[in-house]
């Protein structure tokens, strides 16, 4: 697996002539099939795997990278959700596109998205307009991923150089330099950045420097042999060429001279032009309207002419409709004044397409000084230029998600200093933004401690984002808590914090009264599991003592009632931990877990019939609470012979009997707690029922039964 190094086997083709290999994450199968055709014919380069489950899409991520240019994800899938997905890909491929195109869109969701480094969000639309925009935002996305590839490759061209190459600031230090540089001067490349270029010359040689070589420079180029000093002192003679970039950078290329330097001859220098991986130019100032006299091979495969379709025209037949006047006027007045000049136009091929030229030009004088001819350089930066308003639109996204999110944002620098806020961060703290700008993260957060903080900043990995709580005060003095996700992010060259906070007081509240209501609920089992039992377990022994005395028919009336209350403090406690205990839900086969609850109760000459192989997603346990007590009402009230149905609804299921039934008054009444119509039933039975449904969030009916009996319908 090569992840973010490996690439296309194609991946140097321009890009034109690329196909995009998409990999689709759809578990939905007939959508993703349509999703691919619709893709596939907006643009013939598209080319869509569809993998249905997302940890097969992985392992052909993972088996073959160079296949994949972008990635497209739902976002609710089974086992991994699409943001889930984006974290794996990311370990391995930082920059490779990832595209979430979901139907449950939401500002949280597009928040975390973003946060968690996805390269767009699209939310899926009825119509057919929804491909169309898809299919631009993943070229859009390739096209930018591409092009960074390329100036990588571009790098690394530059570092593996056989030729020195330097770059020095405007002061004269080096700032850059490749490995063949520090080579030809014997050092290593940390020794030579910083380096004077001064260090590099004999005294004697240094004024000449900036008396001739900077100043030629300064007019377009300086080329010619200079002699310097190595590391070890030896002294060096080389091919020199200096030239100034628009920002005052000094480029310095330097070539060892060989014996038979002086006799490349001018078909080695085409030759040369002509392997030149740019367009190049040279015309002739010295004819009419300044025509082209040479092209180079490259320039042909960029503008689609041949040279002789070249050769003796101006350079504006490359102009069109949309050629801004701006960098035409640009280009003329250089020309006209002998200077050199760099700037970036829309021209046209010769099949009519656009694309956006970056061109210099320069002066070439002969050895007295007189304008010889102009060298013209093109690039087509296409790509870039799309990667720039890809960029655009993306910030532009990005600011209004700032600006109008529902959540805090806030932006600091390593040493807490607050950098940027959104306007919802001003309204919920009661300041302008005036006033909070320049300020401290621990003035508007009294959890926060400024050696701890600025510890865990320094050690905050970039990319990572965090999860953690606190609080922010108002302008008036009052708190109110907080859940901070946190992120550290390279904005514009600067190292950053981006910290979303989210109001949680109502969450907050929520979990203060579900630990009063435990507590209370604690309370109440330990009065009626000790403070009831012990009195009714001394009650009882007391009563077999008696039995022993002495013989009345009251003893056994005393019996049942002390029965009856054992009986009702057994309900109460499961009435109890049936709303205390967290649910745990999982599917559960309602037929195995029915006959096991038939197989606890003393069930007589009663019958179960089970009509259903349904399985619901519940808490086991509170599901076998349920059934055990409908089954137990059925027998109790139903009879001895009672033939009790468990059976299946559209939306859940049944528990039926065919016994003596209720009264539509009883139906009414029957799931209140205390209500009984057996002599010694405890009148919570249902009420449990009732609690374990309320707690899954289902709902209950009471009804008759087709056989006259009792039917209580579970939706769920």
């Amino acid at each position: 697996m090569n992840g973010d190094d490996g690439g296309s086997s194609n991946s140097m083709t321009p890009p034109d002539s690329k196909s995009i290999n998409i990999l689709q994450i759809e578990d939905e199968h007939h959508f993703a099939k349509l999703v691919a055709t619709r893709l596939e014919r907006e643009d013939e380069r598209f080319s869509v795997r569809t993998e249905t489950d997302p940890y097969d899409a992985l392992d052909v991520l993972y088996e073959d990278d160079s296949a994949v240019d972008c990635i497209v994800s739902d976002y609710e899938m089974p086992d991994l959700d699409g943001l889930e997905v984006l974290d794996r890909v990311r370990e391995t491929h930082s920059d490779l596109p990832f595209i979430l195109f979901t139907g449950n869109g939401s500002e949280e969701i597009a928040s975390d998205a973003i946060s968690a480094g996805v390269t767009d969000y699209l939310q899926k639309e009825t119509g057919t307009d929804q491909y169309r925009v898809l299919a631009n935002r993943i070229q859009n996305a390739v096209e930018a991923y591409w092009t960074e590839r390329y100036l990588n490759r571009g790098l690394e061209a530059i570092e593996t150089a056989q030729e020195g190459i330097s770059i020095l600031n405007d002061e004269g230090y080096i700032e850059y330099a490749n490995t063949a540089c520090a080579d030809l001067f014997g050092y290593d490349r940390e020794e030579l950045l910083g380096q004077h270029w001064e260090t590099l010359y004999q005294d004697e040689d240094v004024d000449h420097v900036y008396d001739t070589l900077l100043p030629a420079a300064r007019d377009g180029q300086w080329h010619g042999t200079t002699s310097f000093v190595r590391k070890d002192g030896t002294q060096i003679d080389v091919e020199h060429t200096l030239s100034y970039t628009d920002d005052n950078s000094l480029i310095c290329t330097l070539t060892p001279r060989s014996d038979d330097a002086e006799a490349v001859d001018l078909s080695a220098k085409e030759k040369a032009m002509d392997e030149a991986p740019i367009g190049v130019l040279l015309t002739d100032p010295h004819q009419d309207d300044n025509p082209i006299i040479y092209a180079n091979d490259e320039f042909t495969d960029l503008t689609g002419y041949e040279k002789h379709e070249i050769i003796g025209r101006n350079c504006r037949f490359l102009q069109g409709e949309a050629t801004d006047d701006e960098p035409v006027e640009t280009l003329r007045e250089a020309i006209d004044n002998r200077e050199p000049v760099t700037t970036e136009l829309r021209n046209y091929r010769k099949d009519g397409t656009e694309f956006w030229n970056r061109v210099r030009i320069a002066p070439l004088f002969d050895d007295d000084g007189d304008l010889d001819l102009f060298v013209g350089f093109q690039d087509d930066v296409t790509d870039r230029k799309r990667y720039e308003q890809q960029l655009q639109s993306h910030s532009a996204r990005l600011d209004a998600l700032f600006e109008h999110s529902p959540d805090m944002f806030a932006v600091h620098d390593i040493d807490g200093v607050i950098q940027d806020v959104n306007q919802r961060l001003c309204t919920e703290l009661g300041y302008t933004e005036d006033e909070l700008l320049g300020r401290k993260v621990w003035d508007i957060d009294p959890t926060a401690d400024s050696d701890q903080a600025s510890s865990f900043w320094k050690t905050l990995e970039p990319n990572t984002p965090q999860r953690f709580e606190g609080k922010l005060e108002r302008k008036d003095g009052s708190t109110f808590p907080i859940e901070i996700h946190l992120i550290r992010l390279n904005l514009d060259g600067e190292d950053r914090f981006v910290a979303m906070d989210r109001d949680i007081s109502d969450q907050k509240q929520r979990e203060r009264e579900l630990v009063q209501q435990n507590e209370r609920l604690d309370r109440f089992t330990s009065v009626v599991s000790h403070d009831l039992r012990n009195p009714l377990q001394l009650a009882k022994g007391n009563l077999e003592l008696l039995r022993e005395d002495c013989e009345s028919d009251h003893l056994d009336d005393l019996g049942d009632a002390l029965d009856r209350m054992d009986a009702l403090i057994d309900d109460l406690l499961a009435l109890a931990q049936a709303g205390e205990e967290a649910l745990d839900c999982e599917p559960v086969q309602l037929e195995s877990l029915a006959q096991a609850c038939w197989n606890s109760l003393p069930t007589k000459d009663a019958t179960l019939s089970i009509e259903t192989d349904q399985t619901v997603t519940a808490d086991r346990d509170q599901l076998h609470q349920l059934l055990t007590n409908l089954f137990q009402n059925a027998v109790e009230h139903g009879g001895s012979n009672v033939t009790v149905t468990l059976g299946a609804m559209d939306d859940g299921f049944y528990v039926a009997d065919d016994g003596s039934g209720f009264s539509s008054t009883d139906s009414t009444a029957v799931l209140e707690a205390g209500y009984t119509t057996a002599d010694d039933g405890t009148g919570f039975g249902l009420t449990i029922v009732e609690e374990v449904v309320d707690r899954h969030n289902w709902t209950i009916t009471a009804t008759s039964s087709a056989d006259g009996g009792a039917r209580f319908e579970i939706t769920t």
